[in-house]
């Protein structure tokens, strides 16, 4: 079959000499993924031109399942971590909290030194447990300057009842504080649903010193593709069978996903807020940290961590340990009865090669 000009034409009309480019293409492609996985780079007769079909096919599915395997390896190892064999706390760490509303709450309390800065309370996010390999973690970090609790939210981990995302949860939070030991200052810690929880409960209780958001959202936008994924997932009955089975997360049908925190951030002084964010964060952009900053009065901090992800993945050494040393600059600071006047950071980073506290600029 030939076109007008001569040139001729092949299946489905496009031209063959087209036709064989693409094959060339093709071939390089995969000589290039060959030679990545350790495979031959060229073909053992070294014959030139196009590749048989059959050859393609044959070396395109053993690569294809070279990487698929590859890749459910990994993701199978991070699964098995957080669902199936998450780390253990020490038995005797075990506590049982009751919250406001009547939901029996799992949590761990770990006893920092005897000269302990304050109790931190550690509130994971969405699809994880205070059993999280990154939460379990962090918990230790902060034992090293402080008694630390880490409850399960409810409906997950070992808790009952339903996640609400975000309208009930500051009642988890505020179970987990009432069981700190009497004396000391409390700091709560949360990250993304669990950083929002935490803020809020700030603002509506007023009994803690100060609060940390980790990725926390500030109202339930919808502008990046991991929130309009977790808003389908929790809306629909097959999505929350799927949460429950696979991930070990039961959310309730009548979930308002991510009320708006401005009423209640601005409340939270003369505690002390940090609110901590990666401006490329996949499931809330840079404007929920600019907002809750906004929102929030001194004293405060807002620290930028580039390319760090989300929630659980900014759980650094690191980030612990400048979150103790802001928690000690504040307390003192609140014990000498002089607060900052500009939301100063113990650990600012202002070379520009690390996060740097304060608003955002473009």
């Amino acid at each position: 079959m030939e076109r007008g000009s001569g040139e001729a034409v092949g299946h489905g009309g496009v031209p063959a000499a087209r036709r064989r480019r693409s094959r060339l293409c093709a071939d390089r492609l995969l000589d290039a993924a060959a030679g990545v996985l350790g495979r031959p780079a060229r073909r053992p007769d070294g014959v030139r031109g196009p590749r048989p079909v059959a050859e393609r096919r044959f070396l395109a599915q053993g690569l294809l399942a070279q990487a698929g395997a590859a890749l459910a390896k990994g993701r199978l190892a991070r699964y098995y971590g957080l669902y199936v064999a998450p780390p253990r706390y020490r038995p005797e760490q075990q506590l049982t909290l009751t919250t406001a509303d009547g939901v029996r709450l799992n949590a761990w309390r770990l006893d920092g030194p005897a000269d302990a800065l304050c109790t931190f309370v550690l509130v994971h996010g969405f699809v994880n447990s205070s059993r999280s390999p990154g939460v379990h973690r962090f918990a230790h970090l902060l034992a090293r300057r402080g008694h630390v609790i880490v409850p399960d939210m409810r409906g997950h981990g070992r808790s009952g009842g339903l996640c609400s995302m975000g309208r009930n949860e500051p009642l988890d939070v505020a179970a987990a504080v009432a069981a700190a030991p009497p004396g000391l200052p409390v700091v709560t810690i949360g990250t993304s649903l669990g950083g929002a929880a935490v803020l809020m409960h700030a603002g509506a209780s007023g009994t803690v010193a100060g609060v940390v958001g980790i990725s926390a959202p500030a109202r339930g936008d919808l502008d990046r593709v991991g929130t309009h994924r977790v808003r389908k997932l929790v809306s629909g009955r097959v999505g929350r069978v799927v949460l429950a089975a696979a991930l070990r997360t039961r959310v309730g049908p009548d979930c308002i996903y991510l009320p708006d925190a401005g009423s209640l951030v601005a409340n939270i002084a003369p505690a002390f807020t940090v609110v901590a964010h990666d401006p490329d964060d996949g499931y809330f952009g840079p404007q929920h940290a600019e907002s809750i900053y906004e929102w929030a009065n001194e004293p405060k901090a807002l620290w930028w961590y580039e390319n760090a992800g989300h929630g659980g993945d900014l759980l650094t050494e690191e980030l612990a340990e400048r979150i103790m040393a802001e928690t000690a600059l504040r307390l003192a600071e609140a014990a000498a009865g002089a607060g900052p006047e500009g939301g100063g950071d113990a650990g600012d980073d202002l070379s520009g090669a690390g996060p740097v506290s304060g608003p955002r600029t473009s």
